[in-house]
């Protein structure tokens, strides 16, 4: 009979411990889930922001060279061409963005962060205004994503 209850115990303490090593093996699995999507956030984010800064330099660069009388014509067009290639990375880096997160409130911030980046474009405010709005939603965009 001792015999029996020995095999009882083995067998019930062999049962949970493969439990417990399935039960931690799934929360270790799930945290490094976790991890590594709040990891692809911010680095969504990041890119966001660094569009963003770049959109808004080439399109200062364009709107600079455009005032210059003596700019050649060569050069504004490429200006021009830079600015564009820089709103499309804006736009790329909004939708990995979506892709990266569900959470309205961060996607609001960067949709605002975005169109007051592009509003410079539109001359509906002063590129200073703009630059200071642009940097207060990237950083509330940069608070939301931790």
């Amino acid at each position: 009979m001792n015999a029996v209850w020995t095999s009882v115990v083995a067998v019930a303490g062999t049962l949970l411990g493969a439990l417990t090593t399935g039960l931690l093996q799934r929360w270790a699995a799930h945290r490094a889930e976790q991890v590594a999507r709040q990891q692809r956030l911010r680095d969504a984010a990041a890119d966001l922001a660094n569009a963003l800064t770049d959109y808004r330099e080439r399109l200062y660069w364009q709107t600079h060279l455009a005032t210059l009388p003596d700019t050649a014509r060569e050069k504004k067009e490429e200006a021009k061409r830079d600015s564009w290639a820089a709103r499309s990375r804006v736009n790329h880096a909004m939708n990995r963005l979506r892709l990266a997160t569900t959470d309205d409130r961060l996607l609001a911030l960067a949709t605002e962060a975005r169109n007051a980046t592009f509003a410079v474009q539109t001359d509906s405010v002063a590129p200073e205004a703009a630059r200071e709005r642009q940097h207060a939603l990237l950083d509330a965009v940069a608070r939301a994503a931790r």
